[in-house]
């Protein structure tokens, strides 16, 4: 069987329209409807002032009402489209005054569309006695679960923003770690690799590469530097004698 217990309440804004229209301003009116329990729907319509408009919607009128509507598919399509109408733009409280069959008390309709040309849900309300207890708790009721939806938000954005700002804390480190190591190895890679330009010998790799480029000396094979000898010393005695 059809249950709202995953129903998620909705809040809106609406200005009121009277079927006559010299009955004075109007202020605006704030609407709530939640899921009383798992098989009802409350609707509550308020200016905080003139009074409260309410209406009760059970799974089974709630069904009666789709063939009304005209929407086909499953109940859950039928009832998501209903809290789109809901949470649109196109949504119109127009209130109706008073007859016998109400006992004088004052009547409305809440009526959504989810777009222009699309179904219209009417939501019939009635106004509740402004005396009553029953109108200020509804009231309350909404007033305090307005504000607690607006704390779940802002709860909710508080933690987007500190992850938001986790990950720009986590980036900013990230990248600084990258230029530090971009600056260590560019550094190694000026140790390890010094410019030519400016390189200079030591003494023993200067005189190596001096040697090597130094003009070749003939050597003379040692029987003939005998022979000279000798020569050169016979041509010395025959000068003396």
């Amino acid at each position: 069987m059809a249950s709202f217990e995953k129903f998620e309440p909705i809040f809106g804004e609406v200005v009121p329209e009277r079927s006559d229209p010299g009955t004075g301003l109007l202020r605006r009116c704030l609407f709530h409807v939640y899921a009383s329990d798992s098989y009802n729907l409350t609707v509550h319509v308020t200016d905080f002032v003139s009074g409260v408009w309410t209406t009760i919607l059970s799974v089974s009128k709630l069904d009666d009402m789709r063939d009304t509507v005209g929407i086909g598919g499953s109940w859950s399509e039928f009832v998501d489209y209903t809290v789109a109408s809901l949470k649109s733009d196109n949504v119109k409280l127009l209130l109706l005054g008073s007859n016998s069959v109400s006992n004088g008390v004052e009547i409305a309709r809440l009526v959504s569309q989810k777009a222009k040309g699309m179904p219209r849900i009417i939501l019939p309300l009635t106004k509740m006695v402004d005396s009553s207890s029953a109108a200020s708790e509804a009231m309350a009721n909404l007033s305090f679960e307005l504000f607690r939806a607006f704390k779940s938000k802002q709860h909710l954005q508080g933690e987007v923003n500190s992850s938001a700002a986790a990950i720009d804390e986590k980036d900013k480190r990230d990248g600084g770690t990258d230029n530090k190591l971009e600056r260590y190895f560019s550094g190694k890679l000026d140790v390890m690799a010094p410019s030519t330009d400016n390189q200079q010998d030591s003494p023993a790799k200067k005189s190596a590469r001096e040697a090597n480029t130094a003009k070749p000396v003939k050597r003379v094979p040692a029987h003939r530097r005998t022979r000279k000898r000798g020569a050169l010393l016979q041509d010395s005695e025959e000068e003396d004698g």
